[in-house]
Formats: C-alpha cells, structure tokens, sequence
C-alpha cells in the first residue's frame, strides 16, 4: 500500500509568505531609519537581513502549523517570486534576484531549524523507533 499524498495547505503557505515578507519589509525600514544599509555596513546588514528572514521564517512556519518539506520549498519558491518586485522597482538586477535563491533557500532552512529548537521538538531519525524498541530491557516478573 503506498501512503497518499496529502495536498499542500496554500492558504498557510500564502500566508507564511506575506508574514516573511512584511517581516523582511519593516525590518528593512527599521535599519534604514536607524542608518544601518548595505553601503555603510557591508558585513552588518547581510547578517541582520538573514537573522530577521530565518525569524520570519519560523514565526511563517509555526503559523502554518506545518513543516513538511514540499511546504517549505512552496514557501520558498514564494518568496523568491515575490522578491522580484525589488526587480521591478529597480533595487535589484534580474542577475542578483536569480542568484537570491541561494540566500533564500539557507533562509528557509535556518529557520525550519530555528522552529524546532525553539519548539523543542527534537529531530527524529527514521531508525529512532528501531533503536528505542533494542534498547528496552524486558523483565519476566
């Protein structure tokens, strides 16, 4: 018997992508106001911008209460769409909006790792259950 697929939540995951994405937003408004930009802190503010992303991440993930895989690369296929509007204003060429996809994919990852650190969920291994049940001890009482 093959497990059914189930379908992707795409009401969850449009919202998790305008979450990450208002989340990035106002954090960019925030740093410019307080001077910090990529010009005047060229080793900052990719660290910060990456920061905020990997927290919007978890914040988008944990209100989509889900964290399968194929909702994640959904998520970040999203974003990655939806950052072409830097495109079209002019903030950032084609060039570096197709290269974005690598910043956003650690992006996307960090933050599934940051939900389940602060969740406290410890990442299983398929092989768990195998050897929790060899290292039982069996007593006859």
């Amino acid at each position: 018997m093959t497990p059914e697929l189930q379908p992707l939540p795409w009401r969850s995951i449009v919202r998790g992508v305008v979450i990450v994405y208002i989340v990035a937003f106002v954090a960019g408004l925030v740093l410019a106001t307080v001077g910090i930009t990529p010009q005047t802190d060229p080793g900052l503010y990719p660290l910060i911008s990456l920061l905020v992303g990997v927290i919007g991440v978890a914040v988008a993930l944990h209100v989509a209460d889900t964290t399968r895989p194929a909702c994640l690369v959904a998520m970040g296929v999203g974003i990655w769409l939806l950052s072409v509007t830097s495109v079209l204003v002019g903030a950032q060429s084609l060039a570096d909006w197709l290269q974005s996809s690598i910043s956003i994919a650690a992006t996307m990852l960090l933050g599934r790792l940051l939900l389940s650190i602060t969740l406290g969920e410890p990442i299983q291994s398929p092989y768990a259950p195998i050897v929790r049940s060899m290292t039982q001890t069996r007593r006859n009482v």
